[in-house]
């Protein structure tokens, strides 16, 4: 078994030479346990993907880059199979990060060889009890903890709402970090160093695009480009952002994605990206591209 995963992570670890996108998105579920404030509601019917399909989206997705992200919307520690999901992305060589509001997350989880990085949504304590926050905090530190002495995955602690850090609750987690950690600044904006392979980032609350104002159809981003997400049902979409599926870019039920990224739709976003036009009218909408304006911004991700 041993030999059998060493030779299809060769196999798959040299990807396609003319790699161009840093992250793909996969969505292995919709479904979440919690209705927080800061997120959009889901619009789709609830889903999972099954595990022999999420196998042919990955193997689609590492001939284009080895970092697989395990987020759209929904939580995917909800996800029936996820241990065989990250058994899979081992099998070939994927580098995952797992984005999660927490709520299942454990020490045990995180021992998961697959894992380059797991993401923890703290603004989700806002939606939580108070009399489990206490608990909810433990055991996110104890994992972040155990990661950093064993030196793996990364953990990046996100609290995307800086409004929370004035709250009492906010004020509570940064007095306990205060007192178990030596705070350091990095060179990444917004983020903090707290223990080795363990980070903290602190950002506004974004906006979610809709299709209702258009403010510019003029300027680029890096949907497309550098990203891809595809969605719990199949289909392909620019970016993380785009939840509700508007600008389809195909199906990986129907089509292969090196057929999608042929298609001509795909290339009239990335051409207009290219050259300062905004052809999609959910792009022309978003203001969250604006941060890449930025010239101390370092994509969407503090980490590599």
């Amino acid at each position: 078994m041993v030999s059998f995963i060493y030779d299809r992570f060769i196999s798959y670890s040299s990807y396609n030479k003319a790699m161009k996108l840093k992250r793909i998105y996969i969505e292995i579920t919709n479904v979440c346990d919690l209705s927080c404030s800061f997120c959009k509601k889901n619009q789709r019917s609830p889903e999972f993907m099954s595990l022999d399909f999420f196998e042919e989206v990955l193997k689609q997705a590492v001939s284009y880059t080895p970092y697989i992200y395990l987020h759209v919307q929904g939580e995917p520690l909800l996800h029936p199979e996820i241990h065989k999901i990250l058994d899979y992305c081992l099998t070939y060589g994927a580098k995952v990060t797992l984005v999660t509001n927490g709520t299942f997350l454990a020490p045990q989880l995180i021992t998961h060889p697959s894992l380059y990085k797991v993401s923890v949504s703290l603004q989700s304590m806002d939606s939580r009890s108070p009399d489990s926050i206490d608990s909810y905090l433990s055991r996110i530190l104890e994992t972040a903890e155990t990661a950093s002495r064993q030196s793996s995955p990364f953990i990046e602690l996100r609290l995307w709402r800086n409004d929370l850090r004035n709250t009492s609750v906010g004020k509570k987690l940064m007095k306990e970090l205060e007192q178990r950690y030596d705070i350091q600044e990095t060179v990444r904006k917004g983020s903090i160093h707290l223990l080795p392979h363990v980070f903290m980032s602190f950002d506004n609350e974004f906006e979610w695009p809709a299709l209702h104002e258009v403010r510019s159809t003029q300027g680029t981003c890096l949907g497309g480009r550098n990203q891809l997400a595809v969605l719990s049902n199949g289909m392909v979409v620019p970016c993380c952002l785009d939840a509700d599926g508007l600008i389809p870019l195909g199906n990986l039920h129907e089509s292969e994605l090196s057929y999608i990224l042929e298609s001509d739709r795909y290339q009239k976003l990335i051409h207009g990206f290219q050259t300062n036009r905004i052809e999609e009218p959910l792009c022309q909408s978003c203001t969250y591209r604006y941060r890449f304006d930025s010239s101390d911004h370092h994509d969407t991700d503090p980490l590599p």
